[in-house]
């Protein structure tokens, strides 16, 4: 037992010693990056295994490293960026546009689509599909915005005066219709709340185990999955979502009506013809729209609820944003916002902001080296090495934001308090080379939503904004989800 033990001791040192000499430029970069090295051969690995520990682990070793730190999964060397300036570096170079290996685990879930692309594949689907996010499109879609919310209201009615509320999943349901009529061009209210409420359901099983395979390399294997009793769960979620997208796109080939002018950059629209061009195969038309939708009602719900927390968290807030909203908005029910009256809106864009400052939506963004990159620093980052960008802990650094930036203030927004800021100080959909392609889409989405739902009806929560604790799912999710009360505007 002791000689089969010391030979197990003696294989794991020398393959440790290996590992050192093989990656031993990685250690040189350590010189001026310092970090945790963690175990031998493991590295961090344990202290990043479970999704809740990873921002806390993050923040510990901020404050032992500074903002920029380098450490080691395994083999595998990663650098942690919560620096305004080297992010900019990364994020501008062309030689850092691949997403983290970390992201092959979503290829599994939603396909190979623009979220998780490589290069040269991701630059030319993203300009083929850029015509998708303009301005023209996003403005016509403001009346769908419109219409969708009036539905919503008349759910929220629905729970007046009985007690506290998920207002998350509610949210869903809404922003997945809108999500289908302005991407696949289908209105799918007719659908019962139950089937919509299944497919969301399906969504978020997916969204669950890619971020545990994400973080848990052994998971993408099926017969660990199927030892774990995860398979079928996750393997019948892929294919619901799957029919779900397929019927809207088979619904669309077999439309023989001409598309109108003003529908043909509509995004399956351009899909579909970049599939009779031959420039798309039908896989990534499948994998492009799941993607799409995907990201266009997930992260829209969110910010919506998360900015309605704080606003329940901190009613003198909310009291303002209902005095603008009221000022440009006389009469309360069903009206109409358009893009001038989201221009209006400019306390509520602070509050937005805010939110999404203190509660990043997506709080880790991971991309890895094709090529050695010079940073502002002076140190250059070797080809093959991770960079997560943790714009979490950047969004709450005490020496940007000042000695409250944990605390939830919209006057961090006003212009006079930006103006020394560095320009990636603050970005919740990234930016760069590879910034989201739908951030208009979701701020006017949102802007519209909470000015309808904010002039009608007032939130609150028992739940204290100190009690947060956030938890690292691909977008942020919380430990515990606040429960809201919902009330109805006098006037």
């Amino acid at each position: 037992m002791m000689l089969t033990l010391q030979l197990i001791l003696g294989i794991a040192f020398l393959l440790w010693i290996y590992i050192l000499w093989t990656r031993r430029k990685y250690y040189l970069l350590s010189r001026k990056l310092p970090g945790p090295l963690g175990y031998p051969i493991l590295g961090m690995l344990l202290q990043l295994m479970y999704r809740e520990d990873i921002l806390p682990t993050f923040s510990k070793y901020i404050e032992i490293y500074g903002p920029v730190f380098l450490s080691w999964l395994g083999p595998i060397p990663f650098l942690v960026v919560s620096e305004p300036q080297i992010a900019q570096d990364i994020l501008v170079s062309s030689h850092c546009v691949n997403k983290g290996i970390i992201y092959d685990a979503l290829d599994d879930g939603t396909g190979h689509g623009l979220f998780s692309l490589k290069n040269p594949d991701w630059h030319v689907h993203r300009k083929l599909l850029n015509p998708a996010f303009s301005q023209k499109i996003l403005l016509s879609f403001i009346p769908i915005f419109n219409e969708n919310i009036n539905e919503l209201m008349r759910i929220l009615d629905q729970h007046i005066g009985r007690g506290e509320i998920e207002l998350t999943k509610i949210f869903q349901v809404v922003t997945l219709n809108i999500a289908a009529q302005t991407t696949m061009g289908k209105n799918i209210s007719g659908i019962q709340n139950t089937e919509k409420q299944s497919l969301i359901k399906c969504y978020q099983c997916v969204l669950e185990h890619m971020t545990e395979m994400c973080f848990s390399p052994l998971l993408r294997y099926k017969w660990v999955q199927y030892l774990l009793g995860t398979y079928k769960p996750y393997s019948e979620a892929k294919n619901e979502i799957r029919k779900f997208i397929k019927n809207l796109i088979q619904e669309k080939l077999s439309t023989n009506t001409p598309i109108e002018e003003k529908d043909k950059n509509i995004f399956i629209n351009i899909a579909i013809e970049l599939l009779k061009r031959g420039d798309f195969t039908m896989q990534n038309v499948e994998d492009e729209s799941n993607v799409i939708v995907f990201g266009a009602f997930e992260t829209t719900a969110n910010t919506i609820a998360y900015t309605l927390m704080m606003l329940s968290m901190f009613p003198e807030c909310q009291e303002k944003v209902f005095e603008e909203i009221r000022s440009i908005f006389p009469y309360q029910g069903e009206f109409d916002v358009n893009y001038i009256d989201i221009k209006q809106m400019t306390y509520m864009d602070m509050v937005i902001n805010e939110t999404m400052r203190v509660m990043a939506p997506v709080p880790l963004v991971a991309r890895q080296t094709a090529e050695d990159i010079h940073l502002s620093n002076g140190a250059i980052v070797p080809k093959g090495v991770q960079v997560v960008i943790d714009i979490f802990h950047m969004h709450r650094r005490k020496d940007i934001w000042g000695d409250e930036a944990w605390n939830f203030n919209p006057e961090n927004f006003l212009p006079t308090n930006l103006e020394e800021k560095h320009s990636y100080a603050f970005m919740p959909f990234t930016k760069g080379l590879r910034n989201c392609i739908g951030w208009k889409y979701g701020l006017i989405s949102v802007k519209i939503t909470l000015a309808k739902l904010l002039r009608n009806y007032r939130f609150t929560t028992n739940f204290k904004y100190k009690d947060l604790a956030f938890v690292e799912d691909i977008t942020l999710k919380f430990k515990e989800t606040p429960l809201f009360q919902v009330f109805r505007r006098e006037n």
